[in-house]
């Protein structure tokens, strides 16, 4: 069941929250030894699920995700369940008397959170490998990762726990893992989900979004966690409406080139999908894309070791090896870095505002690859072996970079039978153009 379902089917009494609540908790007590997608369960949820259906009963007004079971990525704050942030520099977690802002949103708007998903330790990865809590596995290959940082985030919604999720993205966190996962991973424009309340990785670049099975859902989800009625009301219309959006595609060669021949093949095919249905399509360059790449890399290293450090250094062993030796990189860094990465951070926001002075929207690829393997540290790409965090990142972090709206949907080809998928990018503030491009496209694949 979707999530916009769910709300129609509740609302009318057809179906209730403490049904699908139930089923989200059995899904997780099945498949969760497995998987490794949360950390904690919510022991609330099905009393927060019978005050739901109480709602209902007494004809009170409702939410606009009312009774939906949503779970939260262990990063953001929660009243009723400890935030670990994947991490034992917090010991067992922090217990705080507030939510998040996200979090307050979720609970007007009517969500019951049955729990907190694992991820890579503080958000510092993309693989969701945790070194405390062990590794999330990609539900549509156990062998595999799932992609990161929100990676228990992704794969709860990818295997039916619960029908949707709340993930953080600074360098793709949220796109990766939908990608990896076969999920709908939308980061909205920076600053339009309030970040207050979770823990930071590089508050320059970070930002918090749905992840959830269709484009309705991430909109819907997006409505209840960020803006106005109005702005709501309009990325809800832009998602469900049903006729193809006269919108002008950008397809760039960053995001089409070096990809993995499967990858690449199913990339094309929808970008084919779009020019046989009749959408414009040109050619564009992004000016400053390289730069932006290596710049993200520095700000979130610099930043992250500024608001770490004293875990860092007063108790080292609470963050694993191998995100303590990637922060402590960070040390070598220099203010004259910070502050050519911050230049090319104004160069790539300028390269993206002119392009889309051309086109409306770009089209091309989430990732260059498809997931590696738990022990894998690099994917093939051609001829070359690439490390994942670089590989994964290069397609994502500019959008982080310029702070623009970025949808994750999957491709209709898959690649040897995995998941693939496709990056949409609009201008800031366009949630609507990449949720009309994504809803148009997830139909059009369904219906071949």
């Amino acid at each position: 069941m979707t999530i916009r379902d769910a709300v129609r089917r509740i609302a009318a009494g057809e179906a209730s929250s403490v049904g699908l609540t139930s089923e989200a908790l059995a899904r997780i007590a099945a498949r969760n030894p497995e998987l490794n997608a949360f950390l904690h369960v919510n022991r609330r949820a099905e009393a927060d699920a019978r005050r739901a259906d109480r709602a209902v009963a007494a004809g009170r007004r409702l939410g606009s995700l009312h009774g939906v079971p949503i779970s939260i990525k262990d990063i953001i704050l929660t009243r009723d369940m400890p935030t670990t942030a994947g991490s034992r520099s917090f010991g067992d977690g922090l217990v705080g008397p507030v939510d998040a802002a996200v979090v307050r949103r979720l609970r007007r708007a009517g969500a019951v959170l049955i729990g907190k998903t694992n991820l890579h330790e503080l958000a510092m990865g993309v693989t969701t490998v945790n070194e405390h809590f062990g590794p999330t596995r990609n539900p549509r290959d156990p062998a595999r990762v799932p992609g990161g940082s929100s990676g228990g985030s992704a794969a709860a919604v990818a295997d039916g726990m619960g029908l949707g999720s709340v993930g953080t993205d600074t360098r793709g966190s949220i796109r990766i893992p939908a990608a990896c996962c076969g999920a709908v991973g939308l980061k909205p424009t920076y600053g339009l989900v309030d970040t207050e309340g979770v823990i930071p990785l590089s508050p320059s670049l970070d930002h918090v979004g749905p992840i959830t099975t269709t484009v309705v859902d991430a909109a819907l989800m997006l409505g209840a966690m960020a803006g106005t009625p109005r702005q709501a009301a309009r990325w809800l219309a832009a998602a469900e409406a049903r006729e193809r959006p006269t919108l002008r595609l950008g397809v760039c060669d960053w995001w089409l080139s070096d990809l993995a021949p499967g990858v690449e093949a199913a990339v094309r095919d929808a970008l084919q999908a779009f020019a046989d249905a009749g959408f414009e399509l040109r050619e564009v360059t992004v000016e400053g894309l390289v730069e932006a790449h290596l710049g993200s890399g520095v700000i979130t290293g610099a930043e992250a070791l500024a608001f770490h450090q004293q875990r860092l250094e007063q108790n080292p062993e609470g963050i694993g090896p191998r995100v303590r030796a990637r922060m402590q990189k960070a040390y070598d860094l220099t203010a004259v870095d910070y502050v050519r990465a911050q230049e090319a951070q104004a160069m790539v926001m300028a390269g993206f505002a002119a392009v889309f002075r051309e086109v409306d929207c770009l089209v091309g690829a989430t990732l260059p690859a498809l997931p590696p393997g738990l022990e894998e540290t690099s994917v093939r790409i051609g001829e070359r072996d690439v490390p994942v965090l670089e590989a994964f990142t290069r397609l994502n972090a500019v959008a982080n970079m310029a702070g623009l709206p970025a949808l994750s949907v999957p491709c209709a080809q898959q690649a040897d039978g995995l998941p693939v998928g496709l990056q949409l990018i609009a201008a800031p503030g366009r949630e609507d153009v990449v949720l009309a491009v994504g809803a148009w496209y997830e139909r059009a694949s369904r219906e071949t």
